[in-house]
């Protein structure tokens, strides 16, 4: 067999990473080559192969570093864009947050101002409710006080008596009500005669027929015991009538107890009530006192938490620091490290505290009005003398013509564009001239200096250099005293309890310096003018400018205290009485609960005398009824007993009897119906009084009312002054309250505008961060799929030399086994029968005639299967044990069979016979097992493999390598 290689080239495309392949894809071509014939080129396509390999290796290698620095890129991207992301989530809160404290402030504000416009409208009224009271309006209120009070009780009179109307009205319709029920019960007693009479005209008739003789007897003796019953029952509810009067009198007494205990206490609790009202409105008033006194204490503690404060933590620590300074052949010799370290600690230990309202006025530094430079010297004389008053030295003092000289010196470093870290001595001696003071020199200046890189000043900056111009300067900076000196008012190298009093004043101003445009420099000036350096007192005012200052603050904190305590006394003595007197109320009115309680249960009694009264008439009426009965029955009896006239006169006299009984209950019908109308009248009238009684009360009320307003309108009028005092106090509050709030409200504003920028910016800083993690995404996403395709690439260089390596083990592995097979057939047909296409041959070839192969089983020549044997795989028959049958042995197995087989014709060979019939012998047929042929089944194989693999990549083929 001439064996074939098979060959490929590969061409690769353009791959992620940019590099570009050294073969264009169009010209590749694969053929089958035979080994032998082009060895050369064999060896060319496998070195080709090789470097196609490599080629694709490098390609993957380079498209995985660009994705891993493109994912790099992507998440740092990303990082940045969550980042950004926070950072707006962060400033969207910090808006949010500042919005609700914007919210809170404007909310303060306005409560404010409308605490300041309420308290406006009470002063205007208690001024104008001063200007009435005259003692003319005072009497005149006074007796409108007093005709309100007759009113008042005109009115309760009124009232009594139309509750009086209404309680004898009650009684009449008490009475008429009773009449209507005596009517009913007259009526009632009158039907029941008639119903009695009836019967006695039916019992006469019934007693003239004889057979009803013993009936009537009999009838006439119950009559006669009923009649004897009725009169014990008419002693017996005599005697109960008698018993109801004393019960209903002692009812009566109780009701009447009652009412007394019940007007009694309603007098105890309408006094206690306005009593406890006259309690309350004393509790509210110095209620108000002490909130007004609260919030003027919480007012200066808020003044004075906000208050810059420099404290000296060691006072004789830094008299010592002061005083070694100035001692020895020269300044700062004998200064000990205990000294530095010390002032060090004061300096570090007092810092400036911020001011929200002053951070949003914005001041021309060179240019300060008076206002300002007031407020500034103000600030610093208050921070100096806080100093100067723990060291026991004299206060400086703010004065006009102090201020003046601050102003004068201020304008002179502007006019003179002075831009050195010095004192224009010059200028502050022109402005110490021109103030009448003593010139030629710096006598008054201290200074300091603070670079700033912006020319925009507040007044919370100017404070701040101020602030720390003091602390540096008393602290001994630059490693000397004498601005400390300066400050202090004490001459250099005196002891430092030789302070003097003296004139003070604070300035500033602004200059650039010239070798650096950009270094703006802010200088804060302090001014110490010592009386003995006045030359014109005509031109230098010591007129003092009133300020607060902290030792003020203190001291009117102290005394708002004093008022508070004594406010607060007051509140809780009125809140002792009022709980008092809320006492007395309750007590009164637990009072009155019971008497009305026990009047009412006093008056749910029962009457009991008209129910005894109508117990014992019923009795009565039973007994005459029952008397009229027997009466007829004894003469029913008699006459029963007796002959026919005398039964003729009984049934005369009851049909007598019945029609007076019958007009007696028409009389005592038309007699219910009067008492009926008449209740009804009654009625009528106790609605038509109780109406007038309830617009009686009504006028009551009013009529109090009124006197309560006449008895407010003269204690108004009696205490107007105090009224007045009081709002005004209550307005002053108000309007000392608003100017923080409105101070708090700008500045939260101010805070919202610069958040609401900050969010701006962090939201354009999303925006682009999100649009760089799209542009680094969208490279990763192309960077990758340029990956995908290396590998796929790569992969299919790979699956083609496991294909090719596949393919030829497949060859080999078939090869083997045709030659196996070859074998194994050449042996089958050498040592036995085997089969031929359908046909079963002996070891000779010759056919065996009574069997045919179908379906891969021996059939006999009635078609029926051959047990016991089987076909190999090289076409060999053999038995159960694997045993090749031959004619030999072909009998033996047949019988191990134990199967009868078809009739076969004998024939003798070698003396022994053969089962099996074969036809004359024909040439043999080399037939094999059937064989696809080399060349088909590589070609087939080969070319679906790699028509497969040309499907994935798009790039291999088969053919042979092309000539150059």
């Amino acid at each position: 067999m001439k064996k074939k290689v098979l060959t490929t080239t590969i061409a690769t495309g353009l791959m992620a990473a940019g590099v570009l392949t050294t073969q264009n894809p169009a010209s590749a071509k694969a053929d089958t080559v035979p080994t032998g014939d082009n060895a050369t080129s064999t060896n060319e396509v496998t070195t080709q192969e090789s470097d196609a390999k490599t080629i694709a290796q490098d390609n993957v290698n380079t498209a995985q570093a660009n994705l891993d620095k493109s994912k790099a890129d992507t998440q740092n991207a990303s990082d940045s864009l969550q980042q950004a992301k926070v950072n707006e989530t962060t400033a969207q809160k910090a808006v949010d947050e500042q919005t609700g404290k914007v919210s809170d402030a404007q909310n303060n504000v306005d409560k404010a101002q409308a605490d300041v416009t309420t308290a406006q409208n009470g002063l205007t009224a208690a001024q104008e409710n001063a200007k009435n009271a005259t003692e003319t309006n005072i009497q005149a209120a006074k007796d409108n006080v007093a005709t309100q009070e007759q009113n008042v009780a005109t009115a309760q009179d009124q009232a009594k008596q139309a509750n009086d109307g209404v309680a004898k009205q009650t009684n009449k319709v008490t009475d008429a009500q009773s009449n209507v029920d005596k009517a009913q019960a007259d009526v009632t007693t009158a039907q029941n005669n008639v119903n009695a009479a009836q019967k006695t005209v039916d019992d006469a008739k019934a007693a003239m027929d004889p057979a009803n003789v013993q009936a009537t007897v009999d009838a006439a003796n119950k009559a006669e015991a009923q009649v004897n019953q009725d009169k014990q029952d008419v002693a017996t509810a005599q005697n109960n009538l008698e018993n109801a009067k004393a019960a209903d009198a002692t009812r009566q007494t109780n009701i009447d107890n009652a009412k007394k205990a019940v007007n009694t206490a309603q007098a105890n609790v309408d006094f206690s009530t306005k009593q406890a009202q006259e309690m309350k409105d004393q509790l509210n008033k110095y209620q108000g006192i002490k909130d007004a006194a609260q919030k003027e204490v919480d007012g200066l503690n808020d003044k004075l938490a906000n208050v810059n404060t420099i404290t000296i933590s060691d006072v004789e620590a830094y008299k010592k620091a002061f005083n070694d300074w100035y001692t020895g052949s020269k300044r700062g010799e004998n200064w000990t490290e205990e000294d530095k370290n010390f002032l060090n600690d004061f300096m570090n230990s007092n810092t400036y505290k911020g001011n929200a309202a002053d951070k949003n006025i914005t001041v021309d530094i060179n240019h300060l009005t008076a206002d300002q430079i007031k407020e500034l010297s103000l600030f610093s004389a208050d921070l100096l003398n806080q100093v100067r008053n723990q060291l026991g030295l004299p206060k400086v003092i703010v004065t006009e013509g102090s201020l003046k000289l601050a102003k004068d010196v201020t304008d002179n470093y502007v006019s003179d564009n002075w831009d050195k870290f010095d004192h224009d001595v010059d200028g502050i001696s022109r402005a110490a001239e021109e103030n009448g003071l003593l010139s030629g020199g710096n006598f008054y200046e201290d200074a300091i200096f603070s670079s700033d890189f912006s020319e925009v000043s507040t007044m919370d900056d100017l404070k701040s250099i101020l602030y720390t111009g003091i602390v540096t300067m008393i602290g001994g900076s630059g490693d000397e005293m004498l601005h400390a000196a300066g400050l202090l008012g004490v001459d250099f190298g005196d002891d430092i309890s030789t302070g003097k009093e003296q004139y003070f004043s604070a300035g500033t101003s602004m200059f650039p310096i010239k070798e650096d445009q950009m270094w703006i420099t802010k200088m804060g000036h302090f001014f110490n003018v010592s009386k003995d350096y006045i030359r014109d007192s005509a031109k230098f005012s010591t007129t003092e400018v009133p300020g607060t200052s902290t030792e003020d603050l203190v001291a009117q904190l102290n005394t708002t205290k004093t008022k508070l305590a004594s406010a607060t006394d007051a509140l809780n003595k009125a809140k002792d009485a009022d709980t008092q007197a809320q006492q007395i109320l309750a007590k009164n009115k637990a009072e009155l609960t019971t008497a009305q309680d026990n009047l009412t249960k006093a008056q749910n009694v029962p009457v009991q005398t008209e129910t005894a009264q109508k117990a014992l008439t019923d009795a009565q009426n039973k007994l005459a009824t029952d008397t009229k009965i027997n009466v007829d029955a004894q003469a029913k009896k008699e006459a029963a007993l007796g002959d026919e006239a005398a039964k003729q006169k009984v049934l005369d006299q009851a049909n007598t009897n019945l029609a007076t009984a019958q007009k007696t209950l028409t009389d005592a019908q038309a007699k219910q119906k009067v008492a009926e109308n008449n209740l009804s009248a009654e009625k009528a009238k106790l609605a038509s009084l109780q109406q007038v009684a309830n617009e009686k009360i009504q006028d009551v009320k009013t009529a109090q009312v009124a006197l309560d307003d006449a008895k407010n309108k003269l204690a108004a009028l009696e205490n107007a002054p105090l009224l007045v005092k009081a709002a005004e106090d209550k307005l002053a509050a108000a309007q000392k309250a608003l100017d923080p709030v409105e101070n708090v409200l700008v500045s939260e504003k101010a805070k919202l505008s610069a958040l609401k920028q900050d969010l701006a910016d962090a939201q354009a800083d999303v925006t682009t961060a999100q649009k760089n993690y799209d542009e680094k995404l969208a490279i990763q996403t192309k960077v990758q799929t340029d990956l995908d395709n290396a590998k796929k690439v790569l992969q299919a260089i790979y699956n083609r030399e496991a294909l090719e390596a596949q393919i030829a083990a497949q060859e080999k592995a078939r090869e083997e086994a045709e030659k196996k097979a070859a074998e194994e057939k050449a042996q089958a047909e050498k040592n036995g029968y085997h089969v031929d296409g359908n046909k079963v041959v002996d070891e000779n070839g010759n056919q065996v005639s009574n069997w045919t192969v179908k379906n891969g089983q021996i059939i006999d020549n009635k078609g029926k299967v051959v047990s016991g044997l089987t076909i190999n795989k090289a076409g060999a028959i053999v038995n159960k044990t694997g045993q090749q049958i031959n004619s030999k042995n072909v009998v033996d197995n047949l019988q191990a069979n134990k199967r009868t087989q078809a009739p076969v014709v004998q024939s003798k060979a070698a003396s022994k016979t053969y089962v099996s019939t074969v036809v004359a012998p024909e040439k043999a047929k080399a037939n094999a097992l059937p064989q696809t042929g080399e060349k088909e089944s590589k070609t087939t194989l080969v070319g679906a493999i790699l028509v497969g693999l040309g499907s994935l990549v798009g790039l291999f083929g088969l053919g042979r390598k092309k000539e150059y």
